[in-house]
């Protein structure tokens, strides 16, 4: 059964979307409008100049850099805010990661799970460290090796959680709660004793 669903947070995907609409604008204004930017250097009969040829290419060069770029973060926005894929989901049997790749998850039952906690991972330039959900596991086992959006340190998983929908101190008081469950149901089990 399903206990948690974490998504990534709507509103920084909204907000990825309207930086992409941003680029659209400053693309079209540069190519074509020129309402803020300043169009191409033309002579007193209105043609273009040399000059003016030069600006020109050089205004559809970063036009198209604009536009695409600007068409990538507003389609992966929309896409983002249609189909709510998951990151992460806790579960009574387990946690369903997607770390395998951005639509691929990968299974970790509680019985492979020693403990979930949060931390804070430094940022190797210098930056604000980074909250990070950290599994240790007794294996590996199906996990990938070089985990989309997560890293190793050891036995520990650690999974970045910028742009939760949920909180990440409320992901893992869940993934707390659901592995004592387990543990607490493995123990009680015709011999169970340490988790089956």
């Amino acid at each position: 059964m399903t206990l948690l669903v974490v998504e990534r947070s709507s509103w920084r995907q909204f907000l990825v979307g309207l930086v992409g609409l941003i680029l659209i604008a400053t693309a079209f204004d540069v190519l074509w409008g020129h309402w803020l930017s300043t169009p191409p250097h033309t002579n007193e009969q209105g043609a273009i100049t040399t000059k003016g040829e030069a600006q020109r290419r050089a205004d559809i060069i970063w036009g198209g850099v604009l536009l695409t770029g600007g068409g990538a973060l507003l389609g992966g926005a929309v896409v983002g805010l249609v189909r709510r894929r998951p990151v992460l989901i806790v579960e009574e049997e387990g946690l369903d990661l997607y770390i395998a790749g951005p639509t691929t998850s990968a299974y970790l039952p509680w019985a492979e799970v020693r403990s979930v906690r949060s931390s804070a991972a430094e940022d190797p330039d210098g930056g604000r460290p980074t909250r990070v959900l950290c599994i240790e596991v007794a294996e590996r086992g199906e996990l990938p090796v070089d985990p989309w959006g997560a890293e190793w340190d050891g036995d520990v998983l650690e999974i970045d959680s910028t742009g939760w929908s949920v909180p990440l101190e409320e992901v893992v008081v869940h993934a707390d709660l659901a592995l004592a469950d387990y543990r607490r149901e493995a123990d009680a089990a015709p011999g169970g004793g340490e988790y089956g």
